[in-house]
């Protein structure tokens, strides 16, 4: 292990010690002086919780168990990591208590307040930590890679939490393999040469379509052969339960913060146009290929009758359109359109469409009906699902992909289904919709 990494992973450990303490101080203070105001709590000491050694030990001998202080990865599935550690962590300790007749000295709300705020301060504090690393310098690992890099393979290199950079000589500490135009005996021969050279290799699986971190890996010892699990949890039942539930929870609990920003758009669309709808009705498919009529903002001025000479006049918005389904400059949009265009405001009223059991919180988007023709096989694991509200097409590129990679990420979404992506995507939309990343 290089000097550079020594030092990265003790900060990164003193960091985290930090965070639990500033966790633990954030808790007892909530516990002393806002939890009595609601019930009737004796303050505890500071100092008491502060020294207390159990939750550093456990969560910092659980993170180097999740190879958090070794292994690169990225900011979502370290804090999945970040999270579980937590929870069991709890459990662990409150488990230790009550077996040690303890429990009654200590308080469970700053046990529940300090970790909870851990799952907070831990993916934020180590994000903007391993961010400076990578300018200093000392987060970065040199990879040589073997084989053609594509668009998805050569993100792995632009992202300062992971650290990974291309090496421009013959120095490196990593060897990236891409697995897709290499024989077997090749693929051995790079892999057995270094490790030898102790040099950490990652295999790039010709399947990538399906995320393996979901699935169970066997070793079977007496045939020494690998076996994976893989499974589309989507169609189980539980997990279908669980979305249904993330959906309504979260549609339900929200209904004054949005319920009044559709009411303040709707009387902006009406003092803009009189006559003209505040809501935009189109057919679209949903689960299975049902049809269904989905809701948005009107964006567009109420007489279009001009677009077929316009389309004349630009052959190739025409172009454009065959491609991406879009056009570059829609001229029937107005100005206050194109800002619910950029923020996704537009796409709110589709709440009503979650709530009436049409689509989904996190989805594909919905497809127009015209369009299932052209999706062919990829229809079949498509339409399994209902169509979301926002979805991995969102935050992968949005309206810049073409219509073959857009079903390549839904294809990926319904395959790899979980609840954890479906949250992940869901925060990626809230920096979507702040960077007025929306459609054009």
């Amino acid at each position: 292990m290089s000097k550079k990494n020594i030092v990265a992973q003790t900060l990164l450990l003193c960091l985290d010690l930090l965070l639990i303490s500033m966790a633990i101080f954030l808790a007892v203070f909530i516990r002393n002086n806002i939890l009595p105001n609601i019930m009737l709590f004796e303050p505890v000491s500071y100092i008491e919780y502060l020294v207390y050694p159990f939750p550093y030990v456990i969560i910092v001998t659980l993170f180097m168990w999740f190879g958090l202080y070794t292994r690169r990865y990225d900011l979502w599935q370290e804090s999945l990591f970040i999270i579980k550690v937590c929870f069991i962590s709890f459990i662990i300790i409150f488990a230790t208590l009550a077996l040690g007749k303890n429990i009654e000295y200590y308080s469970r709300a700053v046990l529940l307040l300090s970790l909870f705020l851990s799952v907070i301060f831990l993916p934020i504090g180590r994000y903007f930590l391993k961010k400076s690393l990578f300018r200093l310098g000392l987060w970065e690992r040199k990879v040589k890679f073997i084989g053609n890099l594509n668009k998805n393979e050569i993100g792995i290199f632009n992202s300062p939490h992971v650290g990974y950079v291309l090496s421009k000589d013959d120095t490196y500490d990593v060897i990236f393999i891409s697995s897709g135009d290499k024989s077997v005996s090749e693929l051995n021969d790079l892999i057995e040469s270094n490790k030898l050279l102790n040099r950490e290799v990652l295999f790039i699986p010709v399947l990538n379509q399906y995320d393996f971190t979901q699935s169970v890996l066997y070793n079977n010892f007496s045939t020494r052969l690998n076996l994976f699990t893989l499974e589309n949890k989507l169609l189980g039942k539980q997990n279908k339960i669980l979305k249904y539930l993330l959906d309504y929870v979260l549609v339900l609990s929200t209904l004054p913060f949005w319920g009044g920003l559709i009411l303040l758009i709707s009387i902006k669309l009406k003092l803009e146009d009189p006559k003209g709808k505040i809501f935009f009705l189109q057919k679209r498919l949903g689960q299975e290929g049902k049809i269904f009529y989905c809701y948005k903002f009107r964006t567009m001025v109420s007489d279009q009758s001009f677009m077929q000479q316009w389309l004349i006049d630009n052959p190739e918005e025409r172009d454009y359109y065959a491609v991406y389904h879009k056009y570059i400059n829609d001229p029937r949009i107005t100005k206050f359109g194109h800002f619910l265009r950029r923020t996704s405001l537009d796409e709110l009223p589709q709440l009503f469409n979650v709530l009436k059991g049409d689509m989904s919180l996190v989805g594909n988007r919905p497809y127009m009906v015209e369009e299932q023709q052209k999706m062919k096989d990829a229809a079949s694991i498509i339409l399994m699902s209902k169509p979301g509200v926002t979805g991995l097409w969102q935050v992968s590129g949005r309206s810049d992909v073409s219509f073959e990679e857009r079903l390549q990420i839904d294809s990926w979404y319904i395959k790899n289904w979980s609840i954890w992506n479906d949250i992940v995507i869901l925060f990626k939309t809230v920096g979507v919709v702040l960077r007025k990343d929306g459609a054009s």
